[in-house]
């Protein structure tokens, strides 16, 4: 499937995504009943996954080319786990500066996540988002673009859609940064698998902090808002920037290192190294549906988070 293709889908992503807001929204108006988290999740996942689909079948290639799966050693995938952990502080930075600007979107569904039983949540957040996304994102679409030959461009594009496909400000900024660091993982592996099984661990992670800590972020929160009205909160702000950003240079740092481990456990470390290099085709990734596509969800965002 050529990257044309891939960007049409996205279009139709992006606006079978709206549609679900907008069918949800008059449902609620009318007296529907509230859907839960698990059910929005799994209809969420699915205007993803379709058109995406839908395209592969259309174009008459075969899924295993688009989304490919092969086996992992033993020990890529322990280096997989430990590379997970090392993109945590730059996940949190990254998050902390969006949140300067807009309200943290995981932390106000919280009530909604921690109100059902965990493993329902660890399959839902942990299993069924990650493999959807992982097979669209780095499946479809970045194996799409790079049949251009232009492997950067097509890890940069693919990392700013996935983040623009969770449709807010927040998980826009941490989502393009994660995109990336998944699709180095895919390029160091070759299989989606690699970057599924790092996407499944982070969410998991993060679903079992919530509810293992949820009284005691709750008091972490308290306590650090009392120290900042008592230090000022700019100077303290700026401290735990400065600090977030000196952890988030050290471990992605440790993060690369690890991946190029992993390339050289599966025999793509010549491949990696070379990315930069790549013959480009002459084609441009970008086409008049993706820019159309990008310019609803961000208005859409901007609209979300009342700016506009």
């Amino acid at each position: 499937m050529d990257y044309r293709r891939a960007n049409r889908a996205y279009l139709y992503m992006i606006l079978a995504t709206i549609g679900l807001v907008i069918v949800l929204s008059l449902w609620y108006l009318n007296g529907g009943a509230e859907i839960s988290i698990l059910m929005n999740n799994v209809l969420s996942e699915a205007v993803v996954l379709i058109p995406a689909l839908a395209a592969v079948l259309y174009s008459g290639e075969k899924l295993s080319v688009l989304i490919p799966f092969r086996k992992l050693q033993a020990k890529s995938v322990f280096f997989i786990v430990i590379y997970v952990i090392t993109l945590f502080p730059l996940v949190a930075f990254v998050n902390s500066v969006s949140m300067l600007f807009v309200e943290n979107t995981v932390t106000a569904i919280s009530d909604d996540v921690l109100a059902m039983p965990m493993w329902v949540m660890l399959l839902s957040i942990g299993i069924l988002g990650p493999l959807v996304e992982e097979v669209v994102f780095r499946g479809v679409i970045l194996q799409s673009y790079q049949r251009t030959g232009r492997i950067v461009g097509s890890i940069v594009l693919s990392s700013i859609l996935f983040g623009m496909m969770h449709m807010n400000f927040n998980q826009f900024a941490y989502g393009a940064v994660m995109g990336v660091m998944l699709a180095l993982l895919y390029e160091a592996t070759g299989t989606v698998l690699a970057s599924f099984i790092a996407h499944a661990v982070f969410n998991t992670i993060e679903v079992i902090m919530m509810f293992a800590n949820s009284d005691a972020i709750d008091e972490a929160t308290e306590l650090a808002n009392d120290y900042i009205g008592e230090l000022g909160g700019t100077a303290t702000a700026i401290i735990y920037h400065a600090y977030l950003f000196l952890a988030a240079v050290m471990f992605t740092t440790l993060a690369v290192l690890i991946v190029r481990k992993i390339s050289d456990l599966e025999g793509r470390k010549e491949f990696l190294v070379n990315i930069p290099h790549t013959r480009k085709q002459g084609y441009k990734l970008v086409t008049i549906p993706l820019i159309i596509a990008m310019v609803i969800a961000v208005a859409f965002m901007f609209f979300s988070a009342g700016i506009i």
